[in-house]
């Protein structure tokens, strides 16, 4: 789950890195049920940086089989008119290739995702390929973040609903339950989105199965924030995302002096 001022990524990771501004709201600006959950999705994939944006990081992987060192990563945000995008790149490691991922976000239209890998730890990387929906349901960089998740899919699902409202960490919240139709093997069949009110900002996210079972798939937590002295803003330090079905943990620490 994400929790407060979050994503993976990623519209959180945006959020909480101060690349979006969020006019906070007065009372319920949306109601129960599909109308009201259409329009909170479209609010949400509205949410476009105000300002151009970077920063760097590690991705730290931890598997109950296998050791995996840690792999530097940078995001860059640029935004164009109806359009933003978000570069992501995994650099290299001793055993593992580089990775680049572009998403083109937009408002009313599918995401785009460009995505290229290299084959080994010293080859370039490859054509990139152009990925859409369930195909962009990828590990980047062998994480436990999908680039599916870096664009946040689910709320381009056809069917969103919004359920009873929740407090949270404290806070009242919007929760938005995104419905599949056609989930694909191995994917999710829903995602429950806790959006606090006021900032109308996601909280908490929690991603379940499609398979009968309904199990938890992902759970996103934030570690501590840290005050920037020179803009008063807190910043994230830590982010992390545990795989239930998997046992695999990322650890995604960002590195706040060089950002």
């Amino acid at each position: 789950m994400i929790r407060p001022r979050a994503s993976a990524l990623i519209l959180v990771l945006l959020f909480t890195l101060g690349a979006f501004r969020i006019a906070a709201q007065e009372g319920d600006e949306f109601l129960q049920g599909a109308d009201g959950g259409a329009k909170l999705a479209e609010r949400m994939r509205s949410l476009q940086p105000e300002e151009n944006a970077k920063w760097r990081g590690t991705f730290k992987i931890i598997h109950r089989k296998q050791k995996i060192p840690p792999i530097p990563v940078s995001c860059e945000t640029t935004s164009s008119g109806a359009n933003w995008s978000v570069l992501y790149v995994a650099d290299a490691t001793t055993v593992t290739g580089a990775e680049k991922l572009t998403v083109i976000h937009s408002t009313n239209g599918p995401n785009q995702y460009s995505y290229a890998r290299a084959a080994s730890p010293g080859a370039s990387l490859g054509e990139p390929q152009q990925l859409t929906g369930a195909a962009a349901d990828v590990p980047l960089a062998g994480s436990d973040f999908w680039l599916s998740d870096l664009g946040f899919e689910f709320y381009h699902w056809p069917e969103q609903r919004l359920l009873k409202g929740e407090m949270r960490s404290g806070k009242p919240c919007y929760v938005l339950e995104s419905v599949n139709p056609h989930p694909p093997a191995g994917g999710y069949g829903r995602v429950v989105s806790w959006i606090e009110k006021e900032h109308v900002a996601p909280l908490i996210i929690e991603a379940y199965r499609a398979d009968n079972t309904n199990k938890l798939f992902k759970e996103f937590a934030l570690g501590s924030f840290k005050k920037n002295k020179d803009t008063g803003r807190y910043e994230l330090k830590s982010l992390q995302i545990d795989n239930d079905r998997t046992g695999s943990t990322t650890l995604l620490e960002f590195d706040l002096e060089t950002k």
